[in-house]
């Protein structure tokens, strides 16, 4: 076999992930079918807990790239950049959820119990939030707002009809609210 590395590792823990579920899968089995001893696991992760985190990781961050490399048309005003870089933020998670369901569900409900994980992808998400818009401090707040279109918990209801109606809804009240307290 190849040289063992954290790609490969990760590689057949999502395959057997998506066969086994994240609770009944081992570092043993993923040993096994690697064709290496248990111990060889130990070399790049800790535990069993170590992997499953660079593992949610992994997927946030490839899940996300396009979210944190996104860069607004030269034509949009700061505010009209905020509301397509929001769209896209609820565009993404809604089409991971309708493409694999099954893999979304099992990578944000470990991520949703990680507090730690959480902290970071919303921190993320905050930090994009206000270079898009430049409104400095507002990050967190304008992720909360639309905590609707991008939080797990309510991935059931994104297939309603009035999805697109509820985010303009949403805009609407954020851009309201900020333009009376200028």
């Amino acid at each position: 076999m190849a040289r063992l590395t954290q790609k490969i590792i990760l590689d057949m823990a999502g395959k057997i992930i998506y066969e086994k579920g994240m609770e009944k899968t081992t570092l043993y089995d993923i040993a096994k079918n690697l064709k290496v001893t248990h111990a060889a696991l130990y070399k790049h992760y800790r535990n069993k807990e170590d992997l499953l985190q660079k593992l949610a990781l992994r997927w946030l961050e490839e899940t996300s790239r396009d979210l944190f490399t996104w860069e607004a048309k030269q034509k949009l005003s700061r505010q009209e950049s905020l509301h397509e870089w929001l769209w896209l933020l609820a565009r993404t998670k809604k089409k991971l959820y309708e493409t694999d369901r099954r893999m979304f569900l099992l990578y944000t409900d470990y991520i949703e119990h990680n507090s730690e994980l959480v902290a970071e992808h919303l921190g993320h998400l905050a930090q994009k939030a206000e270079e898009v818009s430049g409104w400095t401090n507002q990050g967190a707040a304008i992720i909360t707002a639309f905590v609707y279109f991008h939080n797990p918990y309510f991935a059931n209801r994104w297939g309603q009809a009035d999805y697109s109606k509820l985010f303009e809804g949403v805009w609407s009240l954020l851009v309201n609210s900020k333009e009376r307290n200028r």
